[in-house]
């Protein structure tokens, strides 16, 4: 008689309804729960490092390499200021704003612009070794998500002369023949890393 009084206004088949859907109902959030324990103990160090990801980024900006000077004190080799642009999407304002200023400022191909920007990713080179007076034009526009680095660029005032004895360097500018691999000791460049912590605000 109790129950009756209880659920007298629901007939039989509405009692089933309810009773299934309440089973659901927990059948949901045992599954959830074991799924959140799983996260937190299997998967914790995965998720972890996805969460560094997001929040902490690298980047690396080469220092320069010493010069070589011959006996006279002439320079054979030095060093230009170069820009590498890079975006990190998750940061990016208005996309279609920072493909058009990029593709103009780097003389690039508006698709090939746009396929790296709207890459998902945690940072994604646009273009090395740019001229110091375009990075600056580009970092005068203050667009959020675009990073203008300066960089270092190996440059031979003489050009091909003695070229086989000074030798060149690398993408990574290290030396690889001649001068500039055997006084790599001399010449040594010194990578600096900086870290970046992305905070609520897009403080870093």
């Amino acid at each position: 008689m109790k129950d009756n009084d209880t659920f007298g206004w629901l007939s039989t088949g509405h009692r089933k309804k309810l009773v299934l859907m309440i089973a659901a109902i927990l059948m949901v959030c045992i599954l959830e729960c074991v799924r959140l324990g799983v996260i937190m103990t299997v998967k914790s160090e995965y998720y972890m490092q996805k969460a560094d990801e997001l929040h902490q980024r690298e980047r690396r900006i080469k220092a320069k390499r010493g010069r070589i000077l011959d006996r006279n004190g002439e320079i054979l080799a030095a060093n230009e200021v170069v820009c590498t642009v890079s975006v990190i999407h998750s940061q990016i304002e208005d996309e279609d704003k920072v493909i058009k200023v990029l593709a103009g400022e780097l003389d690039m191909d508006v698709e090939e612009v746009t396929k790296k920007v709207k890459k998902v990713s945690s940072m994604e080179y646009i273009k090395t070794n740019v001229a110091k007076d375009i990075g600056d034009a580009i970092r005068e526009y203050d667009l959020p998500g675009v990073k203008i680095d300066e960089d270092y660029k190996r440059v031979y005032p003489y050009n091909e002369l003695a070229s086989k004895v000074l030798g060149f360097t690398g993408a990574d500018n290290q030396g690889i023949l001649g001068l500039e691999l055997n006084m790599t000791h001399i010449c040594q460049v010194l990578t600096v890393r900086f870290l970046h912590c992305l905070m609520q605000g897009g403080l870093r």
